[in-house]
Order: C-alpha cells, then sequence, then structure tokens
C-alpha cells in the first residue's frame, strides 16, 4: 500500500441542485465499480450548511488516478451542472506524470512519511 494515492476534492454545491448531483455521482460510482480496478475508496460527503462537498478518494497507484481522471469523463458534463471545481489535493508518493496533471490547478502535494491502513 505505499503506492496507494489518497485525493481529497473540495466542491461547491451549485444552486441547491443537490439531487441532481446525487443522480450524477450515483451512475458515475457505479461506472467506477465496474471499469476501475485500481479505486479503493470513492466517498462524496455535504457540509451541514449544504454548500461544501468533500471527495474522499484512494486509489492503489498514480496510475489508477490517471486512469481515472479520464474514465469520469464522460459524466463531466452532468457533474458540471450540479457542482463547481475548487481545489485538489494529493496525499502520497505521486508519480511525476500525476504531478504534472495537477500541477495546472495548483494541487499542492503532501508525500508520505508513515502509512497505517486496514484495506486489505
Amino acid at each position: 500500500m505505499e503506492d496507494r494515492i489518497i485525493l481529497i476534492a473540495t466542491l461547491t454545491l451549485l444552486d441547491k441542485r443537490l439531487p441532481q448531483l446525487k443522480a450524477a455521482v450515483k451512475k458515475l460510482q457505479n461506472h467506477c465499480a465496474k471499469t476501475e480496478e485500481g479505486m479503493l475508496q470513492y466517498d462524496w460527503f455535504l457540509s451541514e450548511n449544504s454548500d461544501t462537498i468533500k471527495v474522499f478518494e484512494t486509489y492503489i497507484n498514480s496510475e489508477a488516478v490517471l486512469f481515472h481522471f479520464d474514465n469520469y469523463k464522460p459524466f463531466a458534463s452532468a457533474l458540471n451542472e450540479s457542482r463547481a471545481f475548487v481545489s485538489l489535493e494529493v496525499f502520497g508518493n505521486a508519480s511525476e506524470a500525476l504531478r504534472q496533471r495537477v500541477q495546472k490547478i495548483n494541487a499542492p502535494h503532501f508525500k508520505a512519511i508513515s502509512n497505517f491502513s486496514a484495506f486489505k
């Protein structure tokens, strides 16, 4: 698990469009479950005031993250109708390819200094 990558995305809910977002996320999660063996976690959370979304994603390695970035594209327009991107944080020993891919959005990278996980 030392190659594991964790992403935390911060998003804003648009115009109280939670039902539309939930529908789009459900379709996306179903698609990812069928097509992304390298995805371990893909959880979406909504703040108590219903305006901020946090997405916690865990992948087996950087290559799995890069695959996801391309694999989710068919769902991007439906997601964009309900949420706006704010930021992305990358945790783990990301590959140079992943670091370059997220450089354009200024995603901070936190390198692992110690790992423990109950994920098998």
